[in-house]
């Protein structure tokens, strides 16, 4: 008769009882994994850097286009386009920059 593996530990991928690196709570969760309100709650701070710093610097990408480009109907409607795409790609690099730098 083949005998029984017993082992007092799990198998290696299997999740146990650890504590968040982060808060210190603790949550089932693999090595070095944050909980989900920690996860959530740099999101959240990210999100806001993101916004604040693509604000900021889309101000000054407006105030440029405005002064830099002739007074034609064209013009406008491309500038106006430039400054939308920058706010958007701004805020994406800030916010995944900033989630990376928090974790």
């Amino acid at each position: 008769m083949l005998r029984r593996w017993s082992t007092p530990t799990p198998s290696l991928g299997a999740w146990v009882e650890r504590e968040c690196p982060r808060c210190h709570r603790p949550v089932e969760l693999p090595v070095g994994q944050l909980c989900a309100d920690c996860r959530r709650e740099i999101a959240r701070r990210a999100a806001r850097l993101g916004r604040r710093v693509a604000l900021g610097t889309t101000a000054v990408m407006a105030l440029y286009v405005w002064l830099r480009l002739p007074d034609l109907p064209t013009a406008r409607v491309v500038g106006v386009a430039g400054v939308a795409a920058w706010y958007v790609l701004s805020y994406l690099v800030v916010k995944r920059i900033a989630e990376q730098y928090l974790q």
